[in-house]
């Protein structure tokens, strides 16, 4: 084997277990685990809403439309006046 392929052979190696090794293992704070947690409910609650909209959107879209016509009411409170 060459020497220059074999120093590559061992570098790419030594890269190869440096990538793999794990990283030292460190304590969340408190405040980093509330954000995290927060982020998660906040996704959820949004991800909630959009599949309730688009199910609400679906039934809407299927409702038969009777064709009647819309009527709309309002009522003008007669004004009293003051002796």
């Amino acid at each position: 084997m060459i020497p220059y392929r074999m120093i590559a052979l061992v570098l790419v190696v030594a890269l190869l277990l440096t990538a793999v090794t794990p990283a030292r293992a460190e304590a969340l704070e408190v405040g980093t685990i509330l954000l995290l947690v927060g982020v998660g409910v906040i996704v959820v609650i949004i991800v909630a809403y959009l599949v309730v909209a688009s199910v609400k959107g679906r039934q809407m879209a299927a409702a038969p439309d009777d064709g009647g016509p819309v009527v709309l009411l309002a009522y003008v409170a007669p004004t009293v006046e003051s002796p």
